[in-house]
């Protein structure tokens, strides 16, 4: 069985912003330290239902409310990698390794501010599963590592930190429990 896990990073805010908009949306959720504007949200009701409607409503939100890009990432037993790209309460595109996608490389390198990689994004999103890609989840480390960004997002969502399954070069302490007034 492979990984199944959800989260959102956002872009801009600070953690502390992130914390206190995760609270007033009562849900509890782990948050990355935010690293070069960059904060990761694991989101307990996201990572329960599996459902990528309700990722995708909860990065609409997050980017409409905190005036700042998201990136929803989901990966679905291995088998699939899930992408939806917001900005400022819009979708801008989605990517699904298995179907039709809507988001291209120019657009996330745009969002992350790495234009100069788009053909290597472009790549990474575009190549067949077989032989580069065994499991989703590598090309999802394949994709930040392209887009300059954390590792965090990769293989890691509310369940697997409650298991104490941390996320790739983070210790316990950096990472904060919002408990969403429960």
């Amino acid at each position: 069985m492979g990984h199944w896990y959800n989260n959102i990073t956002t872009a801009g805010p600070e953690q502390g912003d992130v914390a206190a908009w995760c609270a007033r949306h009562d849900r509890q959720a782990y948050l990355t330290p935010t690293r070069d504007g960059i904060t990761v949200v694991f989101d307990r009701e996201v990572d329960r239902a599996a459902d990528p409607g309700e990722l995708g409503d909860l990065a609409l939100l997050a980017s409409l409310e905190l005036g700042c890009r998201v990136l929803a990432s989901a990966v679905y037993d291995d088998d699939v990698l899930l992408l939806a790209l917001y900005d400022g309460g819009k979708q801008i595109g989605e990517y699904n390794s298995a179907g039709e996608s809507t988001l291209g490389a120019t657009m996330l390198c745009r969002a992350f501010g790495v234009r100069g990689r788009a053909p290597l994004v472009w790549v990474v999103l575009n190549s067949p599963r077989l032989p580069l890609f065994l499991f989703e989840s590598f090309r999802h480390r394949a994709l930040m590592r392209a887009l300059k960004q954390p590792r965090w997002a990769v293989a890691s969502g509310y369940t697997y930190i409650r298991r104490g399954e941390r996320p790739h070069d983070l210790d316990e302490s950096e990472l904060l429990h919002v408990d969403g007034g429960r």
